[in-house]
């Protein structure tokens, strides 16, 4: 199975479910930037029984589990890791919080096609992913905020990201940014 057709295979078998979910990562990402090759597809969900123990049934033949439940830090969210079975691609699944932005984010997502797969799913808004990015602040996050500024620039509300950066001591990391981006001059 190629990264497309897992991608296009998981979110199959979470509207059979009747998940809600939201894209995240990479593979969000790829719609306010250049598109980048990626090792995994990060999804938020809303968990639910049984229908999230109907998912990982569907899903068993071609994901494994692991069985390791994983916080993430900066948010408190819960993350489950599944691995495609034959080859190195993962699925995380990251679980709603109660994060403020976390919960905006999800509140504010809206459906659009994924330029990665051409498929309609549920996806953060340019802003939400560059507060996200700017958040995890790690090296391909900040290649990923450069890129979405300089290609959505004109049309991101900046009001709302200075707002989320400013309560995530971030804002500086923005303006830095900003100011090395010399298309914005």
């Amino acid at each position: 199975m190629k990264q497309s057709e897992s991608v296009l295979y998981i979110l199959d078998q979470l509207d059979l479910a009747e998940i809600p979910y939201m894209v995240g990562g990479s593979v969000a990402c790829m719609n306010y930037s250049i598109p980048r090759a990626t090792k995994d597809f990060d999804l938020v969900i809303k968990i639910h029984e049984p229908e999230f123990t109907l998912f990982l049934s569907a899903i068993d033949a071609h994901f494994e589990l692991d069985p390791q439940v994983y916080l993430e830090s900066l948010t408190g969210t819960r993350r489950f890791i599944l691995s495609h079975r034959t080859s190195a691609f993962d699925v995380e699944l990251f679980i709603l919080s109660k994060d403020p932005h976390h919960l905006e984010m999800w509140h504010r997502r809206f459906e659009s096609i994924l330029s990665f797969c051409q498929r309609r799913s549920w996806t953060p808004t340019a802003e939400d992913m560059i507060i996200q990015k700017l958040r995890w602040s790690r090296p391909q996050d900040i290649i990923d905020v450069e890129q979405m500024i300089e290609i959505q620039f004109p049309n991101l509300d900046w009001l709302y990201i200075e707002r989320w950066c400013d309560i995530h001591g971030t804002r500086h990391v923005l303006e830095e940014i900003k100011a090395n981006i010399t298309s914005l001059d």
